[in-house]
C-alpha cells in the first residue's frame, strides 16, 4: 500500500511548470507535452477541488452533449505557456466552473471567396481570408481536413456560447436532456450562413458555397467536448477555385440583403445566379441565368402572356438603362438571353443561331439583382417603365 502524502494541485503544477521550465527547443515540447497532458490530467484529477470535477456531462451545443472527464492536463500546460502561475491556474479553474459556460466558433469554408481582408459583417459574424503565412495556412485550413480546400478559401466564423457548459454527475445518475442554451442557435447562424452565400455571389464574378460546418470549442476553455460538431450537405457541385471579393462589396450586400422588403423572391433569384455558375453546361446554364432574370422582373406573378420575353427586356431596360440607348442595349442583350432560356427549356440546347455571350448575360442578371437590392424593395413596375422612378 502506498503510504505517500498525496501532493496538491498546486505542487503538482509546480511540478509541470519546472519541466516545461527545462525545455528549451521546439522539437522536445511536442513530445513532452503529449505525454505531460495526460499524467498531469490523472493526478490532478485525483485532488481537490478538480476531483470534483472528473466526470461530467458536457454539453457540446445545439442540444448535444457527452459523458466524458475535461482534459485538466492540457489546459492547465497552455495557461503554463503563457507564463500563467500554479496559484493563478487554479484561480482560473475556480472562475471556469462558477461561469458554467463555453466559447464556442462555427466555422463555415466559403467555397470559391478568396475575401481581400477580414471582413466583419456584425453580430460576431466574420470573412476571415486565408492567411499568407504557410504555418499560418495550415492552421486556417486544419480543422477541415482531410476536406482539401481551394487555395485562398475564405472561412466564415460565427462565435456563440453554451450555457451551461457541463452538469456533475456520474454516468449512472445524470439524466441526459438537461437545459442548455447555444445562443446564436443553430437556425439563426444557418440563416447568416446563407445570406453571406448570397452577398458574396453578387460581390464576385464565380459560384459560392458553403457546404460544411463545424462547431468548434474554444481551445482555452475547460469544460468542451471533443473536437466539434459536425454538420455537411450532401455532395453536389462545388467550386474549385476561389475567387477575388472585396470587403467592401461583400458588407454592403449583406447589409441590404438584412433590411430588403420580400426578400425570398430576390433570394431565389440569387440562387440561381449562383446554380448557373456551376452549370456543368452551356445549356443548364442559360436555363439558371433565364430563372433567375425572371424571378428578379417578374416577381409580381404578372398572368403568363406570349410576351413574357418583350416584358422582362422592358423592366430590365428601365431599371439599369439611364438613357434611350443603353436601355435599349439592355432590352436586347436580356431579350437574347431569355430565347436562349426558352430554346433551353423546349429542346435541351441552344440554338447554333444564338448569339447569347453567357458571361455577358451572367453580369446583366448580376446588375439586375444588385440595382433591385440597393433600392432596398421590387420596384413598381408599372411605375417604372412609364418612365417614373419605380417607389
Amino acid at each position: 500500500m502506498n503510504d505517500r502524502p498525496r501532493k496538491s494541485a498546486i505542487e503538482l503544477l509546480e511540478g509541470a511548470a519546472t519541466e516545461l521550465a527545462e525545455i528549451h527547443r521546439g522539437k522536445h515540447y511536442g513530445p513532452w507535452r503529449q505525454e505531460a497532458a495526460q499524467r498531469l490530467s490523472n493526478t490532478l484529477a485525483q485532488v481537490e477541488p478538480f476531483s470534483n470535477f472528473c466526470n461530467v456531462w458536457i454539453y457540446t451545443g445545439d442540444s448535444s452533449g457527452i459523458f466524458a472527464g475535461a482534459q485538466f492536463g492540457e489546459w492547465a500546460i497552455d495557461l503554463l505557456v503563457e507564463k500563467k502561475t500554479p496559484e493563478a491556474i487554479l484561480a482560473a479553474f475556480l472562475t471556469e466552473v462558477e461561469r458554467n459556460a463555453a466559447n464556442y466558433s462555427d466555422m463555415s469554408p466559403v467555397l470559391g471567396v478568396q475575401i481581400n481582408v477580414r471582413c466583419d459583417l456584425g453580430d460576431g459574424v466574420t470573412l476571415v481570408p486565408e492567411p499568407g503565412d504557410v504555418l499560418a495556412s495550415l492552421m486556417h485550413r486544419s480543422t477541415f481536413q482531410p476536406m482539401l480546400l481551394p487555395t485562398g478559401t475564405s472561412l466564415l466564423c460565427q462565435s456563440c456560447t453554451v450555457t451551461p457548459a457541463f452538469e456533475r454527475g456520474g454516468s449512472d445518475e445524470f439524466k441526459q436532456g438537461g437545459p442548455s442554451i447555444t445562443a446564436p442557435d443553430a437556425s439563426h447562424r444557418d440563416a447568416a450562413r446563407k445570406r453571406v452565400r448570397l452577398a458574396c455571389l453578387l460581390a464576385s464574378a464565380g459560384p459560392v458555397e458553403l457546404p460544411l460546418t463545424v462547431l468548434r470549442p474554444d481551445r482555452r476553455a475547460l469544460f468542451v467536448g471533443g473536437k466539434g460538431n459536425w454538420e455537411a450537405q450532401p455532395f453536389a457541385a462545388r467550386p474549385l477555385v476561389s475567387y477575388p471579393v472585396e470587403a467592401a462589396a461583400v458588407t454592403r450586400a449583406f447589409e441590404l440583403l438584412g433590411r430588403f422588403r420580400e426578400v425570398e423572391s430576390l433570394t431565389r433569384a440569387i440562387d440561381r445566379l449562383g446554380r448557373a455558375r456551376l452549370a456543368a453546361s452551356p445549356v443548364d446554364r442559360a436555363l439558371e441565368l433565364g430563372i433567375a432574370a425572371e424571378i428578379a422582373l417578374m416577381h409580381d406573378h404578372s398572368p403568363a402572356n406570349t410576351e413574357i420575353t418583350h416584358k422582362i427586356g422592358g423592366r430590365a431596360a428601365w431599371l439599369l438603362g439611364r438613357d434611350p440607348a443603353e436601355r435599349e442595349a439592355v432590352f436586347v442583350d436580356l431579350k437574347k438571353l431569355y430565347q436562349a432560356r426558352s430554346q433551353a427549356v423546349h429542346s435541351g440546347a441552344l440554338s447554333s443561331k444564338s448569339t447569347v455571350d453567357l458571361d455577358a448575360a451572367d453580369q446583366l442578371v448580376t446588375r439586375v439583382l444588385s440595382a433591385i437590392l440597393e433600392r432596398g424593395s421590387f420596384p413598381n413596375w408599372n411605375n417604372l417603365t412609364m418612365g417614373g422612378n419605380g417607389r
